[in-house]
């Protein structure tokens, strides 16, 4: 999954910072909008598991009638990978900063038994997540406890063991604390993005 720096730069008006992290296996939903980088996919046990999943994305308007994915109404192109796979059972879903997804994601590996999400933000935060099923995730009845292990990273200890340097925001403009956060996302996101499953990433879209 290729991804550029235009992928992980915030809509104007947030904050960017570091505070108690947020992500999608304890964030309690709220009247705040977040943003976070999300991509990945994932495989599941049956098709109404993958049809459940769809569901949820189009109801909360990351997915539209047609099942494209979109971000805050925009239509993203993807090349011609099918990110809706009913043949294989997979869900892909396109590198991008989406409005409150990191929110919904561990939801979306009901019925999952393969996948990797991976997600990273600014929002108020500068950490990263790796999430992945866990076999509670396709029992045949649903659990009661976590379906899912999250990873979490943060974001500052990774850009110093990559090299990449530490920023401070009271020691650095806007500016250039914004662009060095969107190079750490970015080594982060080339580090840890899943690659496709083999046949689905040379398959055409229709």
């Amino acid at each position: 999954m290729v991804l550029d720096e235009s992928q992980f730069s915030q809509p104007t008006g947030l904050v960017r910072g570091k505070r108690e992290p947020r992500h999608s296996g304890v964030l309690l939903e709220g009247l705040v909008s977040f943003y976070a980088t999300v991509t990945g996919y994932i495989g599941y046990q049956t098709l109404a598991c993958l049809e459940a999943a769809v569901g949820q994305l189009q109801t909360g308007g990351w997915l539209d009638d047609r099942q494209r994915w979109q971000s805050d109404g925009r239509v993203i192109e993807y090349g011609r990978i099918e990110t809706i796979d009913t043949d294989q059972l997979v869900l892909v879903i396109p590198p991008r900063l989406y409005r409150n997804l990191a929110r919904i994601t561990t939801q979306l590996f009901v019925g999952a038994t393969d996948g990797v999400v991976v997600i990273s933000s600014t929002d108020g935060c500068f950490d990263g997540w790796i999430e992945r099923p866990l076999p509670a995730a396709a029992a045949p009845t649903p659990s009661a406890g976590a379906i899912t292990s999250i990873e979490a990273i943060d974001l500052e200890a990774f850009a110093r063991e990559s090299g990449l340097g530490v920023k401070r925001f009271e020691q650095t403009s806007p500016d250039e604390y914004a662009a060095w956060q969107d190079r750490v996302c970015l080594a982060f996101h080339d580090t840890f993005d899943p690659p496709l499953p083999p046949d689905l990433a040379d398959q055409p879209r229709d």
